[in-house]
């Protein structure tokens, strides 16, 4: 599993250089935690671009968060976060703390996503939520992201036409544990979770979705970008 210690600045560079994708996923990450998603903990939190965006354009306040990699959490407290650096699958928060845990975008890139979820729900509060945000291994961008560290490179004539115009890192994009949907599901189901619900977004092609920023739609089967919503009862 790759560590973020040495690509803190590339991964804002990107998101710089791809404002349709980060506002496409801005909006779905919106969408899913609503106007008021009260006491919020986001885990891989990165450099705290997306609670930074999302506190000046939608007005949702995520001031805490949990980054392992030092470099990414300390970008994250320049932008006003309080950010614990620990792993997801152990982290030092007492239970009950919650209403929403956010995994925006860090899914792929734990270890143990099973333990990650457990940890979820022990925080929560009953009736609180987990939101698991990330690129499926099955969809578009999942299956260009797996090739692409298979080849080592984007410089591979085998992906001629099919790139965006500024991919991903490909460091960052064959570093990471791409997982299915289904995957996400099973761990919300193991923990306890009930009452799951989905949406997604970046629904084009990848060399088309930087185009013009895309609204979040329900569902799973479609999207670039899907976010597994469930709720401790």
């Amino acid at each position: 599993m790759i560590t973020f210690d040495d690509y803190s600045d590339a991964y804002d560079a990107w998101f710089q250089k791809n404002q349709a994708i980060l506002e496409s996923e801005l909006r779905l990450v919106a969408h899913v935690l609503g106007t008021s998603p009260g006491k919020t903990l986001s885990v891989g939190c990165g450099t705290g671009l997306f609670e930074q965006l999302l506190l000046s354009e939608y007005g949702v306040s995520i001031t805490e968060g949990v980054e392992p990699s030092a470099p990414m959490g300390e970008i994250a407290r320049k932008r006003g976060m309080t950010v614990t650096e620990a792993g997801a699958e152990q982290m030092p928060v007492e239970d009950g703390l919650y209403d929403t845990v956010m995994f925006n975008g860090s899914p792929g890139y734990i270890a143990d996503l099973d333990a990650a979820v457990r940890e979820a729900y022990r925080i929560l509060k009953p009736g609180g939520r987990v939101l698991l945000i990330d690129v499926p291994a099955e969809s578009s961008y999942g299956i260009l992201y797996r090739l692409g560290g298979a080849y080592g490179t984007w410089n591979d004539d085998r992906l001629r036409g099919v790139l965006p115009r500024d991919p991903y890192p490909v460091e960052l994009a064959g570093g990471a544990n791409w997982r299915p949907t289904q995957d996400k599901i099973d761990a919300a189901l193991k923990a306890g979770f009930t009452d799951l619900f989905y949406a997604q977004t970046l629904t084009r092609h990848p060399c088309f979705s930087d185009t013009t920023p895309q609204d979040p739609v329900p569902g799973y089967d479609s999207g670039d970008y899907v976010a597994v919503c469930a709720v401790k009862p």
